[in-house]
């Protein structure tokens, strides 16, 4: 048997990667393309020869792989118009040294060595490797019929579901945003070919199709008229998504690295990410949500919205603020003392550059509150003895020795999970009025589950000094909307505050969730109802799970402590690596060691998933 590598390319997406080497040497966890394709095809004594086409920068190539690969004979073919032409060009310059079966690959693919093991156990069929489609996913794809079926007089005699007859190719030139995937298939760029078939089927119609048509198309077109045709059957054999990768652009090569990353590797690419998750087969206890809100119809009427809402500006500013007042009815919260911030982050920033000269921090905190140089930074630790929970006279006299202008309350706290009273935090207001500034985060505060008895946004006007931030994503279910206040009567604040600005910080989706929200407060309120009821069996549950203890849990997520000899890094890389669950290290917080985790909560099957992990692991 032989094999083909299409690896003339330059890759002109993976600029500048490919500016000093050709597609084909990019590559993914320390091995590129073509060696990775080299080695996964050696493994098969069957395999004699390798022919390989080279075209961009090819001596980069031959020097570096020679005429021999571990002991695997390698021929070269030049596609000196590899700019110009396409991979119908590389395979028919290949034709002449095909003189028997053959596997053909792409030169930008890379997949774990055993798929190939499929071809050598069938020889006697054509074979396309297929991938169920997924929307990553671009090019040709293939309809095919039912798995295996084979009839005898209107009756199933038997199901083989290794064979798929393929019955349709589809090129990526002939789908449009009306096409329906969800019933094909992704070539993989893998094919056997029998010597016989390519020989009196494939190559003369590569000949024919290159005569009449040019060299600027797919290969993939040909074999498309052969299905049509009902030539030999051409068989298509399904391999998982996470067995290969496709590489066309830098996004994809991420991917790809992350796809073959094994084990702590794995686990520090997906969260140095900070989110785009979507993308990755993960349960996600890391990061904070509300997976009951929006309801359906809020997504349906902005779905349906969208194209006006991306093809116009937003409002500016106090039209912003204007729509977020109608929210609340406490004394105060009206648009003269709101700013609307893109997430809460981009106001933290904002203050921590702009307003701070020494802020005392309770520990541990929201690490984006601690960005400043560490001068700036009075620390105060909470005590574990105490669950971590605020003494409200030692913060007030800590933040006077220190000298600071500046203080901060997260309430309920991240990642404690604790909450601080009303009463202790009007104490502290009054004792500190002379500060510039005392910012409570109020991001948790519904899941508290009296927000009267914790809240003291309602007492905005009374203290010039007292600054409410808070997220809407955490509560409000909306992340990627990036959305967050700032309330305060003090007009000194939010002038340099609405200074360093951008005139459109708001983009127009999350206007029009601000305008709309207020028809859904039932909503709303039922589903941080629902959260708390959730939180409550996740937290029965969870007693049943050894060396693990929760400290907290008043928010909509829980911060425990790791009793036994497994550490929160180990925890962390052994959940996702085992079960895909992500869940927060606390180890990098401030005053925390490496026991402490965060838990976030989800919807009840998938806690229970977690329950049962955390009791394997623990």
């Amino acid at each position: 048997m032989q094999a083909v590598i299409l690896a003339a390319g330059r890759g002109n997406r993976l600029k500048p990667l490919t500016d000093e080497v050709p597609k084909s040497l990019v590559e993914v966890c320390n091995t590129s393309f073509l060696e990775n394709s080299l080695n996964a095809l050696i493994i098969h004594k069957e395999i004699k020869k390798v022919i390989i086409v080279v075209g961009y920068k090819k001596e980069l190539i031959i020097d570096g792989f020679g005429d021999q690969y571990k002991g695997v004979q390698i021929e070269y073919v030049d596609n000196p118009k590899w700019n110009s032409t396409n991979n119908i060009q590389s395979l028919w310059l290949a034709t002449g040294q095909i003189d028997d079966d053959f596997i053909l690959m792409e030169g930008d693919i890379y997949f774990e060595s055993e798929i190939l093991d499929f071809i050598f156990q069938n020889r006697d069929k054509n074979i396309a490797y297929l991938s169920k489609y997924h929307s990553s996913m671009s090019g040709t794809v293939v309809e095919i019929d039912e798995k295996g079926k084979k009839m005898m007089s209107g009756a199933i005699i038997e199901m083989d579901k290794r064979f798929n007859t393929i019955k349709r190719l589809i090129p990526g030139s002939e789908q449009d945003i009306h096409f329906e995937f969800s019933d094909k298939y992704k070539t993989v760029n893998i094919y056997y070919f029998t010597k016989e078939f390519f020989s009196v089927y494939f190559k003369p119609n590569l000949e024919m199709y290159i005569k009449t048509h040019g060299v600027k198309d797919y290969y993939e077109l040909v074999l498309g008229t052969l299905i049509y045709q009902k030539t030999p059957n051409i068989y298509g054999h399904i391999v998982d998504r996470d067995t290969w990768f496709e590489v066309d652009t830098e996004d994809d090569l991420e991917m790809a690295t992350y796809h073959f990353s094994r084990g702590e590797d794995r686990v520090d690419w997906l969260y140095g990410l900070y989110g785009g998750h979507w993308r990755y087969d993960c349960k996600d206890f890391c990061y904070l949500f509300n997976l009951y809100f929006p309801p359906q119809d809020f997504y349906t009427k902005l779905s349906h919205e969208l194209p006006i809402l991306i093809n116009n500006y937003p409002s500016a500013h106090h039209k912003i603020a204007s729509l977020l007042s109608q929210w609340y009815f406490d004394d105060g919260f009206s648009k003269d003392n709101l700013i609307v911030g893109n997430g809460a982050s981009e106001l933290i920033k904002i203050i921590n550059k702009n307003l701070i000269n020494k802020i005392t921090i309770p520990v541990p905190s929201f690490n984006e509150y601690e960005n400043l140089e560490n001068e700036k930074i009075n620390y105060l630790n909470l005590k574990e003895e105490d669950d971590f929970l605020l003494d409200e006279d030692e913060f007030i006299d800590s933040a006077i020795k220190s000298k600071s202008n500046f203080a901060l309350i997260i309430n309920p706290n991240n990642p404690t999970s604790t909450v601080t009273r009303k009463e202790q935090i009007i104490k502290i207001l009054k004792e500190l009025n002379h500060l510039d500034g005392i910012i409570i985060d109020e991001s948790f505060i519904d899941f508290a589950g009296d927000r009267e008895k914790y809240s003291v946004q309602p007492f905005i006007n009374n203290y010039p000094n007292l600054i409410i931030l808070r997220s809407l994503s955490k509560e409000f279910g909306i992340p990627g909307l990036r959305l967050g206040y700032l309330l305060t009567a003090n007009q000194s604040i939010k002038r340099k505050v609405k200074k360093e600005l951008p005139i459109w910080n708001i983009n127009s989706m999350a206007e029009r969730f601000l305008e709309l929200f207020p028809r859904y407060q039932k909503h709303y309120n039922r589903s941080i109802e629902k959260i708390i009821e959730d939180r409550d069996q996740l937290i029965s549950l969870l007693k049943d799970v050894p060396h693990l203890k929760i400290i907290d849990g008043k928010a909509n997520y829980l911060f425990c402590k790791l009793l036994g000899e497994i550490k929160s890094r180990e925890l962390k890389v052994q959940l996702y690596s085992k079960y895909n669950i992500l869940i927060k290290d606390c180890s990098n917080k401030t005053a925390l060691d490496d026991s402490f985790v965060r838990i976030s909560i989800r919807k009840p099957d998938e806690n229970i998933e977690l329950v049962n992990a955390l009791k394997e692991i623990l």
